[in-house]
């Protein structure tokens, strides 16, 4: 068995949004961390300029984090019930 020794925040920061252009609906694939480290992208399909740090991204970013930090409190419980 393999066990990854990556923490919540390496995973959160690795995690894939979609990013959907409103002007020509073209999505693209970016992680969590690369988000974070931009503020805007092109568009793929039509070079428009796609604002990243809507509400909207935020807080799906936010609900990713807290799902897994649940998922986190939720393995240690069970860990330690072994």
């Amino acid at each position: 068995m393999i066990v990854g020794t990556e923490t919540i925040s390496e995973i959160v920061s690795n995690y894939e949004l979609p990013i959907t252009c409103e002007k020509c609906s073209a999505q693209s694939q970016k992680t969590i961390g690369w988000i974070r480290l931009h503020r805007d992208m092109k568009c793929p399909g039509c070079d428009a300029v796609i604002v990243l740090n809507t509400s909207r991204i935020t807080g799906t970013i936010r609900s990713v984090e807290r799902r897994l930090g649940d998922l986190q409190s939720q393995l240690t419980e069970r860990i330690r019930k072994l």
